[in-house]
């Protein structure tokens, strides 16, 4: 079943409304039917069953009918947040799309001292809207109740204060050259994470 995010006020009564760029994808590149079916999220975190009443080509809006409210939360039950350093190329676009596949809450690339990367003000603002158009992608496609947030770019010092700013209790930070029997103690405390913690 397709999955397509909207505003809370998008929902009147049992009337939805979608518009935008998905308008397009509903009906010319999925060329989906009156009568079909589609799940539509709220940035509420609330999933509704809908079946495709109408299109309008003025207003460029899918008119949807309410069927149900879907209850399950498949979100995690905390809060992962994603630094994640500047690598080469376009990997961060991949990079992202698991992380979100995966649950992450939020993601937050980091200019590292060693990173080969370098933007300028103009590219960070072009490319964050970029990677939060790929978080949309990868979170519909995943079936989230959110959009995770993708972040502009931060040194590393402000990484650390956003760490501190968001009151992250758990840091894990993975390093290649690590001591291999370190690994236990990284399965205790993955152990000890409970619901509402970040």
């Amino acid at each position: 079943m397709y999955q397509f995010f909207t505003e809370p006020s998008a929902i009147d009564g049992t009337v939805v409304s979608v518009s935008g760029g998905d308008y397009n994808h509903i009906r010319n590149v999925l060329r989906l039917r009156p009568g079909e079916e589609v799940s539509v999220v709220t940035t509420g975190a609330e999933e509704y069953r809908c079946a495709i009443e109408s299109f309008d080509e003025d207003s460029q809006t899918v008119r949807l009918r309410l069927l149900f409210i879907k209850q399950e939360n498949v979100e995690l039950p905390c809060r992962i947040y994603l630094f994640q350093g500047l690598p080469k190329g376009d990997k961060l676009e991949l990079i992202i799309q698991k992380a979100v596949e995966l649950g992450a809450y939020e993601v937050i690339p980091v200019s590292m001292k060693r990173s080969v990367v370098r933007l300028d003000e103009k590219k960070i603002r072009k490319r964050t809207e970029r990677y939060q158009a790929v978080s949309e992608a990868a979170a519909k496609q995943a079936k989230r109740r959110i959009i995770p947030r993708i972040r502009e770019v931060l040194s590393f010092e402000e990484a650390l204060l956003y760490c501190d700013e968001k009151e992250i209790g758990i840091r894990l930070l993975p390093y290649e050259l690590c001591d291999p029997s370190s690994m236990e103690r990284t399965r205790s405390i993955l152990g000890s994470i409970r619901p509402g913690q970040q």
